[in-house]
């Protein structure tokens, strides 16, 4: 483990590890295409619909609590078939 702040590096034994990365917004692909909130994430409502219709967003570049691989992946199946009912429309 490497402190940041001092660079003192520390060995640590455990059994397991749970890795969090990073908690910044990756949203340049998406500035000026759509609405972000104060953070940097994109608001959606519960279908992953953004304000711009048939503009969809899922996983961690979404406005939400929660930012795990389960998550994102239940984000993208959810997106993927409201924009399929989106498209059925037309």
């Amino acid at each position: 483990v490497k402190h940041v702040k001092s660079g003192e590096i520390t060995e640590l034994e455990v059994r397991a590890l749970f890795v969090a990365v990073g908690t910044v917004a990756n949203n340049e692909i998406v500035k000026g295409l759509v609405p972000l909130d104060g953070s940097g994430y994109i608001p959606t409502d519960d279908n992953m619909a953004t304000s711009i219709d048939g503009v969809f967003a899922a996983g961690d570049i979404r406005q939400k609590s929660l930012r795990q691989i389960i998550t994102a992946a239940a984000d993208g199946a959810v997106a993927a078939n409201s924009a399929i009912n989106y498209i059925m429309k037309y």
